[in-house]
């Protein structure tokens, strides 16, 4: 029986599945005793045969069930003690296993390990991914102070690895949310007694890049989550972005923003065009606002979506 199951959820990303797959093959921790289940969720592009040919012992191939579903559906597949979850666009250095595995240590229980993600230096392009790769680094960095507890909202579930029998009693991750999945799974385990405990040798970059539009469609997504998990956990609200404070002249300015965002989508495609431009001339004090602004306006309307 393998010591640790690696859990893939993948979706569309063929060409990254294979880069990835290709890094667990060298990883210092011997391949005899991890085992790899790739979930193929609603895959219309090849994914599960590239799974195959790279070497997965399981391959499941599922109708498009949002993330969480995925890893559900990994964790019910895995043997192995120790169950890691890693994203299909994040790439682990060599030492990545024998990191988790490490960080796992007798008699402990209900412990999330959670791995580093920094941005990979090649996708970072634009001055969008600028912001985003140092707002990632910004989080870490609190994580990181001397006796930080991690909370709900430090949660990022691309690279975490738990005790398989004890999480999949606790139920694993809920499928109904496909964003924000993390910080509802989090929120739960810690209302539980369960701990974050942060692995920074556990190392994996994230391929990550967004244009303006893919932004804000993200921002979208977030505010319906939000709106999701507020419902479901009504006391998150002042935690999440629909609940919390703002300075007053902050406060002014961001309703009516989002009056006009919620009125017609012409004020948000227009911040996005104008972002588009701003990204080929390099204005980066301009692109700060249009991307705040671009951020609040979808978020607000997926917020009302919901």
């Amino acid at each position: 029986m393998p010591e640790v199951s690696i859990v893939v959820p993948t979706h569309n990303r063929a060409p990254m599945l294979k880069r990835h797959l290709d890094a667990l093959s060298v990883q210092s921790y011997p391949r005899t005793s991890t085992e790899w289940i790739v979930v193929c969720d609603g895959c219309t592009d090849g994914s599960a045969q590239v799974a195959r040919e790279g070497g997965a012992d399981r391959v499941i191939e599922q109708a498009a069930s949002g993330p969480a579903a995925a890893r559900n559906a990994g964790l019910a597949a895995a043997t192995g003690s120790l169950v890691c979850f890693l994203d299909d666009d994040i790439i682990p250095d060599q030492g990545w296993v024998k990191a988790l595995l490490d960080d796992y240590r007798p008699g402990e229980s209900k412990l999330l390990h959670m791995g580093y993600c920094p941005h990979a230096p090649g996708s970072i392009t634009t001055h969008l991914d600028r912001r985003n790769a140092a707002w990632y680094q910004s989080r870490i960095d609190v994580i990181r102070r001397p006796g930080y507890e991690p909370r709900f909202t430090d949660f990022f579930c691309g690279n975490f690895a738990v005790n398989r029998e004890e999480f999949a009693a606790f139920g694993g991750f809920d499928p109904s949310f496909w964003l924000a999945e993390d910080y509802e799974l989090a929120f739960r385990a810690l209302a539980a007694g369960w701990r974050i405990r942060f692995v920074p040798g556990a190392r994996a970059e994230h391929h990550f890049h967004r244009g303006p539009r893919a932004y804000g469609q993200q921002a979208f997504r977030a505010g319906q989550a939000d709106a999701l998990l507020v419902r479901v956990h009504p006391e998150i609200a002042p935690e999440v972005r629909i609940g919390l404070p703002r300075r007053p002249l902050k406060r002014i300015a961001g309703v009516g923003w989002r009056a006009v965002a919620l009125r017609t989508a012409i004020s948000v495609d227009l911040v996005e065009r104008l972002a588009l431009i701003g990204e080929r001339v390099r204005m980066r004090r301009l692109l700060d606002l249009l991307y705040a602004l671009l951020w609040d306006g979808q978020y607000w309307r997926g917020v009302a979506a919901a």
